[in-house]
């Protein structure tokens, strides 16, 4: 529990550890019910008030510490083989032809008659990757010329194309107490919305940018809330999870405040309606955050020098 919390902050942490929250579900994303129609029956006895979260980037000393986050160890395919799998991407409907000509091919074969179709499958899929190695192959080898030029020979040497790779994927802790613990890492800011009813039940909903789900409540609850307050301020609560995992509470205000960003496009609403109703609102300022994840390869992309790295990102510039 963040230091000096407000009582109904309080509150509502308790009553979310004991499970006894309760979502809104006055609308979403598939049903889409008329917002008007919303705010004309709900409860107005209710106790209406929103919670920002904005997430600050970790500590870098910090993503290798496992009290603030986790490490995972995924298994990867090797360059070559990444390669030829990308090829076929990019020939789907070529490579399902191929895949069930050749199955139905070796269905009549002797060798492979009584072989179950999922794993002809799977043979045959791994023949046409190999069929066109030697072309991905040269490939790679381009691209290694090019990144390392001079030196490219002694890269493919140590980094191997042929190898299996292991990756290390770093996710941050999210150590804060519920409802605010279940957080989608795609997010640098949640903003939440509470209404606490006569029986002293609390019913939520959570919007944010990373999901159409989340954008949608963001939008609907967002422009919800703010005809609630223009009957009766709903207040806001700001909290920090900072850059060592702490859960800071910042201040209160007695309005609302609402993040801009996507308060419109998965919530359908007219602009100048939409304008006319947030015309009493204060907007949140915008700040750079970072998902809570971050990757670490154990060969590849790992030790590219800053030449190579900055003569990348000055193409990509220079292509926008």
């Amino acid at each position: 529990m963040p230091a000096q919390c407000p009582e109904i902050i309080a509150e509502l942490i308790k009553k979310a550890q004991s499970d006894a929250l309760r979502p809104f579900s006055l609308s979403s994303f598939f049903s889409d019910k008329p917002l008007e129609e919303v705010f004309k029956r709900i409860d107005r006895t209710m106790r209406f008030f929103s919670v920002y979260v904005l997430m600050e980037l970790l500590d870098e000393k910090l993503w290798e510490d496992d009290r603030y986050t986790e490490k995972q160890e995924v298994h990867l395919c090797s360059r070559v083989e990444e390669e030829a799998r990308k090829y076929w991407w990019d020939r789907n409907r070529e490579h399902l032809k191929l895949i069930d000509e050749r199955i139905e091919s070796l269905k009549i074969h002797p060798e492979y008659k009584d072989m179950k179709e999922g794993d002809l499958r799977d043979k045959v899929i791994e023949d046409l990757n190999r069929e066109i190695y030697p072309e991905m192959i040269e490939r790679l080898k381009e691209e290694y010329q090019w990144m390392y030029e001079d030196e490219w020979e002694e890269y493919w040497k140590k980094e191997d194309p042929f190898k299996d790779r292991i990756e290390y994927r770093y996710h941050r802790r999210y150590e804060m107490p519920p409802p605010f613990n279940h957080w989608d890492d795609r997010n640098a800011w949640q903003q939440y919305y509470f209404g606490k009813d006569r029986e002293g039940i609390f019913r939520y909903a959570q919007g944010g940018s990373g999901g159409s789900g989340q954008r949608y409540n963001h939008g609907f609850y967002g422009h919800l809330f703010a005809l609630l307050n223009s009957e009766k301020p709903v207040p806001t609560y700001f909290f920090t999870y900072d850059s060592h995992n702490s859960f800071v509470f910042d201040r209160k205000e007695n309005g609302l405040w609402l993040n801009p960003v996507h308060l419109i496009g998965n919530f359908q609403i007219d602009r100048k309606e939409s304008e006319k109703i947030l015309r009493g609102v204060n907007r949140i300022d915008r700040r750079r955050g970072q998902s809570g994840s971050r990757i670490a390869q154990s060969n590849f992309c790992t030790n590219i020098p800053a030449d190579v790295v900055n003569r990348l990102v000055e193409e990509e510039f220079h292509k926008g």
